[in-house]
């Protein structure tokens, strides 16, 4: 009987922790949905944004990025099909449509593959789930053996299974984390929403600040990194207009300069 109660009240828990923010997200989601095969474009992408501000997925990101794509905004048509492809990097369709919004922002396509491996930033979780549990079974095995005492043999064969196997999936989380720090950084540079695409590159700067002269140009859609200071953090630089600039570079290293934050957008937001 008392397991009953246990999975009732379980199962009302689950129903109830469900965030009303996600409950909002997909009522716009659907909302979205419903105005853009009405027509108006411009409605849809504010409802998916609101949307996106609340909850992701790889369905809202890659029908922004389709929205983006028809208005020919290709800065934010790649910046969002990256966006869901790390929520879905084996999705075919997905890619094919990122590699055709690169051709079409005349941008030669990234030497990196956006396909996911095992260790890759999305195996993250995966791979500390893995972590503890081959800590906590080994160490459980470990007394076991000692408990019953078992041979000393079999006693440091399996302990050194344990350590080594832990050590591989040591490993292999660092290098998941070691890719998603480093996603973390990256950004996709596009046009500001007022700029409405009179502009043909934006302007990396020698300094942060309108009045700074550009160092180079990029095309909306390429890649850039935001470059660390001394202290390990993004650095960046808040003028008196309260814009923030940031630090960056090319992924092939030939262009650096200040970009404006609303002349990017994140891969990875840093506030999420």
């Amino acid at each position: 009987m008392r397991l009953q109660y246990l999975i009732f009240y379980f199962t009302l828990g689950f129903m109830f922790s469900r965030s009303p923010c996600i409950g909002q997200a997909d009522r716009l989601f659907y909302d979205a949905v419903r105005t853009e095969a009405s027509g108006d474009l411009d409605q849809a992408i504010n409802l998916y944004l609101k949307a996106s501000a609340l909850s992701h997925s790889a369905n809202l990101h890659g029908n922004l990025a389709n929205l983006y794509f028809k208005k020919e905004q290709f800065g934010h048509s790649i910046l969002h099909f990256r966006k869901a492809l790390l929520m879905n990097p084996r999705d075919a369709e997905l890619l094919a449509n990122l590699n055709f919004a690169y051709e079409m922002a005349n941008l030669p396509r990234p030497l990196q593959s956006f396909r996911s491996t095992y260790f890759s930033a999305n195996f993250l979780s995966f791979w500390i789930i893995i972590c503890t549990i081959v800590f906590w079974f080994g160490l459980f095995i470990t007394f076991y053996l000692l408990f019953f005492k078992t041979s000393k043999k079999t006693f440091l064969y399996f302990s050194f299974c344990w350590i080594f196997g832990f050590f591989l999936c040591c490993f292999a989380t660092n290098l998941s984390l070691k890719q998603k720090s480093e996603l973390g950084r990256e950004i996709i540079s596009h046009f500001p929403s007022i700029d409405n695409n009179h502009s043909t590159s934006i302007p990396l700067r020698r300094f942060a600040g309108e009045s700074n002269s550009a160092n180079t140009n990029i095309l909306p859609g390429e890649s850039l990194i935001i470059q660390l200071g001394n202290d390990g953090i993004n650095k960046s630089f808040q003028i008196a207009d309260g814009k923030t600039w940031y630090l960056a570079k090319s992924t092939d290293g030939k262009k650096k300069g200040w970009i404006r934050e609303d002349e990017f957008g994140w891969i990875i937001n840093p506030n999420s």
